[in-house]
C-alpha cells in the first residue's frame, strides 16, 4: 500500500532531532510527500530535501503570513527556486484570520504566485482561511487554475465551489476530529478523484495524537477515516489519493 502526503513541513525545527529517521521510515513504509516552502529559506530546503530524497518533491511559496515580505526582488528569487525541480507554487493564498500579513499585500502576493504557476505551468498548493469569497473571486480571476485547497475543512456548498473550479480538497487531521461531521458529509458526496491526504505536519494531527508532533507516517490514520467515511477499502483509497497526487503534480511513480 502506498500513501501520499501532500503537505508537509519536514524543514521544520520540530524535526531537527529524528528528521533522518522519519525519512527512512517513510521509505520503509511507502509514504511519499510534498515538502511545502512558507518563504524563501523554506523553499530552498524543500529543494534540498527533495534533491536528497526520491520519496520527497518539493513545493516553493510565499505563505500568506509572509505576504508583506514577498517584493519584486523575492518574486524573482522565488521564480528562480521554482525553476530547480519544483513540482508545485505554494503554499500561498490568503489568511484572513490572523492577517500577519496586511490583506493588500496578501492579495498582491496571491496573484502573483497564481501568474507565476500559469507561467512555469505548474499546479498551485492554495492556503484559505476566513477568506473564502475573496479568495474565490482571485481564483476565478486569475484562473484557470490547478491545484489543491490545503487543509480543507468546509462544507459540502464549499466542496462544490472548489471543485466547480476544477481544484482538489487536501484533507488531513481536522477530518479525524469528533466536531468536523460537516466535513465527514462533504466527503460523502464528492468523487474521491477530487481528494488528496495530507497531514500539515508538524501541525494538526489525528486525532489521538492531539498536543503531539504530527509527521508524514500518520498519514495512514487520515486514510483510514476517509476509507471509513466513503465505505471502501483502506488500500483502494490509499491508492486513488496516491494517484491524485501524482495526476496532480506530475509525477510517475
Amino acid at each position: 500500500m502506498r500513501l501520499f502526503d501532500t503537505h508537509a513541513h519536514l524543514d521544520s525545527p520540530q524535526f531537527d532531532g529524528d528528521r533522518n529517521f522519519i525519512i527512512s521510515a517513510m521509505r520503509t513504509q511507502n509514504v511519499w510527500a510534498i515538502n511545502v516552502g512558507v518563504d524563501l529559506a523554506s523553499s530552498e530546503a524543500s529543494l534540498r530535501l527533495s534533491a536528497g530524497n526520491p520519496h520527497i518533491f518539493a513545493a516553493c511559496g510565499i505563505h500568506p503570513h509572509e505576504a508583506k515580505t514577498a517584493s519584486g526582488e523575492i518574486l524573482r528569487q522565488l521564480e528562480e527556486l521554482l525553476r530547480q525541480g519544483a513540482v508545485a507554487v505554494g503554499e500561498c493564498g490568503l489568511d484572513f484570520y490572523r492577517n500577519l500579513s496586511p490583506k493588500e499585500d496578501q492579495v498582491r502576493a496571491f496573484r502573483a504566485q497564481l501568474r507565476l504557476a500559469k507561467s512555469l505551468d505548474l499546479p498551485v498548493i492554495l492556503h484559505e482561511r476566513a477568506a473564502w469569497s475573496e479568495f474565490l473571486s482571485i481564483l476565478r480571476e486569475e484562473g484557470p487554475v490547478r491545484g489543491v485547497v490545503h487543509a480543507f475543512s468546509g462544507d459540502l456548498f464549499k466542496a462544490q465551489e472548489a471543485l466547480s473550479l476544477g481544484l482538489f480538497l487536501g484533507i488531513g487531521g481536522p477530518l479525524t476530529y469528533p466536531k468536523n461531521e460537516k466535513l465527514r458529509e462533504a466527503l460523502r458526496k464528492i468523487p474521491l478523484s477530487r481528494v488528496l491526504l495530507e497531514t500539515d505536519c508538524p501541525y494538526l494531527p489525528p486525532q489521538g495524537f492531539r498536543g503531539q508532533r504530527n509527521d508524514p507516517l500518520k498519514v495512514k490514520y487520515v486514510a483510514e477515516t476517509l476509507a471509513s467515511i466513503v465505505g471502501r477499502p483502506l488500500e483502494e483509497v490509499a491508492e486513488i489519493t496516491f494517484q491524485n497526487a501524482c495526476k496532480l503534480f506530475g509525477l510517475s511513480l
